[in-house]
């Protein structure tokens, strides 16, 4: 992690979200450091980008189907970057890897960023890709009735919030949660107080920006679209969640798979050693990542049955 660490810091100059810089030199900088992770491409059978109309814009999604079809399901994934960075491109070789090692297709949605577009415009935007998923998914190769749900950080709070939704409205349509260090609600825990420094790469001021950016309104907060833990969490599919034993986010985490477990929804938690937030995009380097996407691949074949 020591030595990724280092690299990071090679590839570009450490993003600081303290007001210095602007909202598209904030992801100019996020993207060139994401560059160097994401030149490697796993081989597929097919990567296709398509367009399909939005609630409020045009919605770019990127089609992945494996070399080896042995699971007959679809993951739609939601990157993480704090709903504020981040794209297809900057998560391409996780969702090519999770693509390769479960079998499955995979569906990204490149949603709409804050703070240009804040809640509940991503979450709408995902709901529009999962409603022409059904109508449209099987002319691209792609499994509707056999779909999970997953992210990594803010993806992952996405993808709580998203099937929560679709649940309340149909419920068993979603079949599984795949989250990787999520956000899902904390506002204090020890694990901020432990890691929630810049030695860590995370600090609070850091989270305060995007949740202002994401939310707008501090009220906002306690709404159960971002703060799913106050969201009905009986209605949830059952989930594999990956956290960071050195993120101030390993107790969102935590949090989100004792209240399943106290709700009857089936959940799998497991916190990976000495590795830092956002550590799956580090696989080129960091063996605990392409651990760790392959427990969540072997998990998504499971939740897909």
């Amino acid at each position: 992690m020591l030595e990724v660490i280092e690299k990071r810091k090679a590839l570009a100059p450490a993003l600081e979200v303290d007001g210095s810089l602007g909202i598209e030199e904030i992801r100019a900088v996020y993207n060139q450091e994401r560059s160097w992770w994401n030149a490697v491409k796993p081989e597929l059978s097919s990567v296709e980008d398509i367009e399909i109309q939005g609630p409020v814009r045009p919605l770019p999604l990127r089609i992945y189907q494996p070399l080896d079809k042995c699971c007959n399901a679809t993951l739609i994934y939601l990157h993480g970057g704090g709903w504020v960075v981040g794209n297809l491109d900057t998560h391409d070789r996780v969702m090519r890897l999770l693509c390769e090692y479960s079998g499955a297709a995979v569906l990204g949605v490149d949603y709409a960023l804050s703070p240009e577009y804040r809640m509940p415009v991503a979450i709408d935007e995902i709901l529009t890709a999962w409603h022409w998923l059904h109508s449209s998914g099987k002319d691209f190769g792609l499994h509707p009735e056999r779909t999970a749900i997953g992210g990594d950080s803010a993806g992952a709070n996405l993808a709580v919030s998203v099937s929560q939704t679709l649940h309340q409205r149909t419920p068993g349509s979603v079949k599984g949660l795949l989250l990787y260090y999520g956000a899902f609600g904390l506002s204090a825990s020890p694990s901020w107080q432990a890691y929630g420094t810049t030695e860590y790469e995370f600090t609070w001021e850091e989270m305060a920006f995007y949740l202002d950016s994401y939310l707008g309104d501090p009220s906002n907060r306690d709404d159960p679209r971002y703060n799913v833990l106050r969201g009905d969490l009986a209605c949830l599919p059952p989930a594999f969640i990956a956290a960071a034993q050195c993120d101030p986010l390993c107790d969102d985490s935590s949090a989100l798979y004792e209240a399943m477990r106290t709700h009857g929804v089936n959940a799998e938690l497991k916190i990976y050693p000495g590795v830092l937030h956002g550590f799956i995009h580090y696989s080129r380097m960091l063996d605990q990542a392409s651990v760790a996407l392959r427990d969540g691949a072997s998990a998504l074949r499971t939740l897909v049955r």
